[in-house]
């Protein structure tokens, strides 16, 4: 029997490992070894140019960048009207080294961009970028009512009102708890002074007048495609080349913005080839003043969302904000803005429009092919693309500043075709003598007048055409 039994016990063994072949059971197996990680150094340089189209209000932007315009496009604005489109750049340096002298970085552009020379990068005096001192606290007082969704009418629960004195004595809890579910973006992480050991930026006031006689306002036809490099005293040389189709996107234009029977305005759009995304918002102030501000704030995601809309974002942070609806897909090309929001628009309400778009990364040097050797990065540069639109907005509809001045069909329409050809052709003239210009539009601009009148245009009609010929 012991026999017997010894036999059995060695028989297990053999038993088993028959089992494990024909897959009746099978003994564990030793886990494989993972594959060692390559250790990285961060960069020494971090580099970010943020690329912005502008359309509508936006279009007013290139003035503003930080290159002087010449006197000839100033002039020729201000006798042809207000632009249709900008583009503009953000230039934003860090590094975790300490300059070698002046801290001080130059951007060279590739010749298509129509710069016409290297751009200087300025770096903050130490404790001037909060100039001034602290003012008496006053606690705030006022209300922001929020909206969201595409839709002719405010969804359920809407509107949500935190009221500022409220909010300072905890008692908004109802409202704060519908506000839960909000959505928050993650911008674009770029240098900063507070990330950087020493930093540089542009546009700025250019203390020190390194940008002297700078032309940089990057004209509607000029391209950023091509090679650029930066060199400074605080980073390694930076140079990368961007292709052909990573420069400035196209400006957002509204095939349709109808106001609807409802009140509600319907907008309509082009859809855009590199966009990844689309987010619509309207501020409209109720009450703004010393004391108090009334906001009524909408946005075109179908939950909450706090995020500035015209904000600089990843291909990555859309894609997850798409997923989480709070931003439209590419796809889409309509939404419509509420009747509620829109009858709380007054004097001063904004529509804004951000086209979110693609980008291009750059490491130096590239990763090494063996996991074993250290990548030992030297520099990391972003370039971000978007395309932005901003206008005016009321129950009467969407106000195209550019239309208005003469880009495109008149807001009020063409006159009464059933007047006299004198009567309408002196109806239309008055039209085109109350479009806003240039000289209108920016500070300064009446100096212009000065300098330029505006230039009597042919008829725009070929009725008025046919008169002037008699």
């Amino acid at each position: 029997m012991r026999r017997t039994m010894a036999v059995l016990v060695a028989a297990v063994p053999v038993i088993a490992i028959s089992w494990g072949v024909s897959g009746l059971a099978q003994a564990p197996k030793a886990a494989p070894k993972a594959a060692p990680e390559q250790e990285v150094t961060p960069p020494e340089a971090r580099y970010w140019v943020g690329a912005t189209t502008g359309a509508g209000v936006m279009a007013m932007g290139g003035l503003a960048n930080g290159g002087r315009p010449s006197m000839g496009s100033l002039m020729k604005m201000a006798t042809q009207g207000i632009p249709t489109a900008s583009q503009t750049l953000e230039l934003k340096l860090g590094s975790t080294l300490a300059p070698t002298g002046e801290p001080e970085a130059f951007h060279t552009f590739p010749a298509g961009a129509q710069v016409n020379k290297p751009i200087y990068l300025q770096t903050p005096e130490p404790g001037k970028s909060s100039p001034g001192t602290p003012g008496t606290y006053k606690q705030p007082k006022g209300q922001i009512t929020f909206y969201w969704g595409c839709g002719e009418k405010a969804g359920p629960g809407q509107p949500v009102v935190l009221t500022f004195d409220k909010l300072m004595r905890g008692e908004n809890d109802p409202e704060v708890q519908a506000l839960q579910a909000s959505v928050s973006a993650r911008g674009v992480r770029t240098p900063t002074p507070g990330n950087s050991k020493t930093y540089g930026d542009w546009p700025h006031e250019d203390r020190k007048k390194k940008n002297r006689d700078l032309e940089a306002t990057f004209p509607i036809g000029s391209t950023l495609a091509g090679p650029h490099s930066i060199q400074g005293t605080y980073t390694p040389k930076i140079d990368f080349t961007l292709p052909a189709d990573r420069t400035f996107m196209e400006p957002v234009k509204y095939t349709s913005t109808a106001v609807q029977p409802s009140g509600a305005i319907a907008v309509k759009w082009n859809g855009q080839a590199r966009a990844t995304g689309y987010s619509l918002g309207v501020m409209a102030p109720e009450k703004v003043d010393d004391e108090s501000a009334n906001f009524v704030m909408w946005s075109s995601a179908e939950r909450p969302a706090t995020f500035i809309q015209m904000e600089h974002l990843t291909p990555a942070e859309v894609k997850r904000l798409i997923e989480l609806k709070a931003v439209l897909p590419p796809s889409t090309t309509n939404c419509a803005v509420p009747a509620e929001v829109i009858k709380a628009t007054k004097n001063g309400s904004l529509l804004m429009f951000t086209a979110y778009g693609d980008e291009a990364t750059f490491i130096h040097p590239a990763r090494p092919a063996d996991p074993k050797v250290t990548w030992d990065q030297e520099w990391f540069t972003r370039v971000s693309f978007k395309s932005i639109r901003m206008d005016m907005i009321s129950p009467e509809g969407v106000m195209d500043m550019a239309a208005m001045s003469g880009e495109g069909t008149s807001a009020k329409g063409k006159p009464d075709p059933s007047l006299s050809d004198e009567e309408y052709c002196a109806a239309l003239a008055k039209q085109e003598a109350d479009k806003p210009s240039v000289a209108d539009a920016i500070p300064g601009g009446r100096l212009l007048g000065r300098f330029g009148r505006k230039k009597e245009a042919p008829p725009s009609d070929p009725r008025c055409a046919n008169l002037k010929k008699k």
